[in-house]
């Protein structure tokens, strides 16, 4: 529920409030209070290192001719030209870590003064969660687990493919074995990381992604071939009716009648694919602009397409990643990824089916981004591989598109960054002698372990559970 919090001196001919959620009128010194991932106050309902609270400003008996805010970050609120309250705003508190972090905000239009207090707990998953990775030399995969808080690392038995990616869902581990494996294989936690499904997804398909709807149904994209396919996550390990059926994306390819499907993201009842659009007889050069295309998952039919800025919409990242704040799908297009300066990062609504540009540029940044976490309005990280192949972790403003700073570079391939359920950064770093797990501190932007944490065979995706 929301209300307003008011804060004006008693003789002032000028109110000024806060529309927040959670808190009691009148109250002119306010607290919000919120645990990650609690959906009555964090407005993302997901435990993923932080509280995204929704804060609105109100005035009463005047106009914001005066009116002044702090600690928004790049998105204050706008007040109302007369009585009344403004757009809410999303206010991110990162825990970066940490058990507990607040914000204080405050607003002043003289002699009236409002002041909120945004306190951020941590899920009590955080420091229990589980990160599983995938590690390879590409010529052997094992999977790797990771303790969140204390570190411990463990090598379940069951082999994997050397070239996959990892997602979780619903508490299991699903791993897209890629070209040679073209199989998706499904581990359960609960029996030590057993493989409970192991099936093809047809010969030299190439699958890249898995997006799981419920027990019984899921999509996998084939980056080989022009069909995705709906699958059962749930079927036996027969694999008898592992298979569901497939929808035809052949149509919207650019060149080679392949459209190149990469990642996936699940957005209420619409599945959004990303289709790089390469054309295979010159080198996988981009034939066209990226697409996203929209799919209804209750009738598994194509009900709209978003043609993006640029080209070639590759990252290193399992998924599409999404935007903390605003709920906007986030894509990154590389274009030619051994030239920089013709690629970046974008939004897309995923309601509105429109993209918005480049927010953040390879210029601005300085080389192309192979993968990219944003964690709020004004703060982001990106993996780069620049014009000499070197590759750097660096931390940016996505409000000003700055490169705030230079965390980690390597002249061998640094290959994924994910957030921990505790809202560190880990960074999965394949430096040859060196190779491991390094974590950083998203509200200092320091690295946190002395030295990276070993996994064995080189680590290359990594993902969490609780």
């Amino acid at each position: 529920m929301s209300v307003l919090v008011c804060a004006a001196d008693p003789g002032a001919a000028c109110s000024l409030a806060w529309q927040a959620p959670g808190v009691a009128a009148g109250t002119a010194r306010a607290v919000v209070r919120c645990r990650d991932g609690d959906p009555t106050c964090d407005a993302d309902g997901v435990a993923d290192g932080g509280c995204t609270f929704p804060v609105a400003l109100c005035l009463a008996s005047c106009t914001a001719a005066g009116l002044s805010v702090r600690g928004f970050g790049a998105a204050p609120p706008t007040a109302p030209a007369a009585d009344g309250c403004g757009a809410s705003v999303p206010v991110r508190v990162t825990l970066g870590g940490r058990r507990r972090r607040r914000v204080v905000l405050r607003a002043s239009d003289r002699p009236a003064r409002a002041r909120l207090v945004l306190a951020c707990t941590a899920s009590p998953s955080a420091r229990s969660g589980l990160a599983a990775v995938v590690t390879t030399d590409f010529e052997t995969g094992a999977l790797a687990t990771v303790g969140v808080g204390r570190h411990v690392i463990r090598h379940p038995p069951t082999p994997i493919y050397s070239d996959a990616v990892v997602r979780t869902a619903g508490g299991l581990v699903y791993v897209v074995n890629r070209l040679g494996g073209d199989n998706l294989e499904v581990l359960d936690p609960a029996r030590g990381f057993t493989s409970i499904l192991q099936c093809s997804t047809g010969v030299g398909s190439n699958p890249h992604d898995v997006a799981v709807v419920g027990p019984h149904k899921a999509y996998v994209t084939r980056f080989n071939r022009p069909e995705l396919w709906i699958v059962d996550p749930g079927a036996p390990p027969s694999c008898a009716g592992f298979f569901r059926g497939a929808i035809d994306l052949g149509p919207y390819a650019a060149a080679n009648g392949i459209p190149d499907m990469d990642q996936m993201a699940l957005v209420g009842d619409r599945l959004f694919v990303s289709l790089e659009e390469l054309d295979r007889n010159r080198q996988f050069a981009p034939a066209g602009k990226s697409l996203l295309v929209v799919i209804d998952v209750a009738t598994d039919r194509v009900t709209g397409t978003v043609v993006l800025s640029g080209t070639n919409s590759f990252s290193a990242s399992p998924e599409i990643r999404r935007d903390p704040t605003t709920g906007a799908l986030l894509v990154g297009e590389v274009g030619n990824i051994y030239k920089t300066g013709d690629g970046g990062i974008e939004r897309v609504d995923p309601a509105t089916l429109t993209a918005s540009g480049f927010f953040v540029t390879e210029r601005q940044l300085g080389g192309n981004i192979t993968d990219f976490v944003i964690v709020s309005a004004t703060k982001g990280y990106a993996l780069l591989l620049d014009d000499s192949l070197r590759n750097e972790l660096v931390a940016f403003d996505p409000s000003r598109g700055v490169v705030t700073r230079r965390m980690f570079a390597s002249e061998q391939y640094l290959s994924a960054i994910e957030l921990a359920p505790d809202g560190t950064l880990w960074l999965a770093d394949r430096t040859l002698g060196a190779s491991g797990i390094r974590i950083f501190d998203t509200t200092t932007d320091r690295q946190r372990t002395r030295a990276p944490i070993p996994t064995g065979l080189p680590p290359f995706a990594m993902a969490f559970l609780p």
